[in-house]
């Protein structure tokens, strides 16, 4: 950044070392260098910022207001950083980089270890980076390149996105048998039933639960009170243990471990797609490809 504007390379890393350890002396540690050169770094910084980023109390400093402010922006560039310094070293050992993968959370519970058992027999020794984010967000990260494959829910259009399909499911509502009484057997059900009843509903962020409030909307029902959940395992868990029936994906029905939940297919029959995402115009390496592979097998078979 330019001088008397901003804060350079060194001061961001001495904030950051501050904020994580509490004290110029931790920080010296972490850096691994002398506290006389961390008490310099902070006060250019100030100097140049116009306003105090700490202040002392009992030994320790204390971020002040502007400093966590800034803190979750630094932990971004601080992040970026040390992903430049592993790129860069494996490009000097002459390694390839890791695969950086982003996926929904609710396909990361059963179908992501099953792929990537798959994906281990091609690349045993393959790194990959895994994180889980909604759908929207996996998008805006695969169209700014901050991951080579996304899996998400539902179309994602973007003109710096390309998309291919993975698999094909449908919503189903889940539920918690009855410990005793008459057994209720349909393999179906309709959603204008469970709107008299209700249901666990999922994030309005995610695509499925936007799309079910359009639904419930549509019959006369908006969505309000009862549980909603962020993710489609936590209404499925939260269907486990009693809280009501919720609607989930197939994908995620099919990965439930208890025999006490029942699974019927919503009516009227609404798809669920699920897509691999891949920066446009990129040619992917040949380990992503094989890793969207190992998914179109898995959540092919679900």
């Amino acid at each position: 950044m330019d001088q008397g504007v901003g804060m350079r390379l060194k001061h961001i890393e001495v904030f950051n070392a501050i904020m994580l350890t509490g004290s110029v002396s931790g920080a010296a540690r972490l850096l691994h260098v002398t506290q006389p050169a961390v008490t310099q770094a902070l006060q250019h910084a100030e100097l140049q910022l116009g306003y105090a980023l700490f202040t002392r109390q009992r030994n320790r400093l204390v971020p002040t207001g502007e400093a966590q402010a800034l803190y979750p922006e630094v932990q971004t560039l601080v992040s970026q950083l040390e992903s430049v310094r592993r790129l860069a070293g494996a490009l000097r050992s002459g390694q390839r980089a890791g695969l950086r993968l982003l996926v929904v959370h609710s396909l990361a519970v059963r179908a992501l270890p099953d792929a990537l058992k798959q994906f281990r027999r091609r690349h045993p020794q393959h790194a990959v980076s895994i994180r889980t984010l909604h759908s929207n967000e996996i998008v805006q990260a695969i169209a700014l390149r901050e991951a080579d494959v996304g899996i998400v829910y539902g179309a994602a259009p973007h003109p710096a996105v390309q998309q291919l399909p993975i698999a094909t499911g449908r919503l189903v509502c889940v539920s918690l048998k009855p410990a005793r009484g008459p057994h209720d057997r349909r393999s179906t059900i309709e959603l204008s039933e469970l709107l008299r009843s209700g249901f666990i509903r999922i994030d309005e962020r995610d695509p499925i639960g936007a799309m079910l409030a359009e639904q419930c909307s549509r019959h006369g029902v908006p969505p309000q009170g009862g549980l909603t959940a962020q993710t489609h395992h936590i209404a499925m868990v939260l269907a486990e243990q009693g809280f009501g029936p919720a609607v989930v994906d197939s994908f995620t029905a099919a990965a439930r471990t208890s025999n006490a939940l029942e699974v019927r297919t919503l009516l009227p029959e609404v798809p669920v797609h699920v897509q691999a995402l891949l920066p446009q115009g990129e040619r992917s390496p040949q380990p992503a490809a094989d890793l969207i592979d190992s998914f179109k097998a898995i959540a092919g078979a679900s």
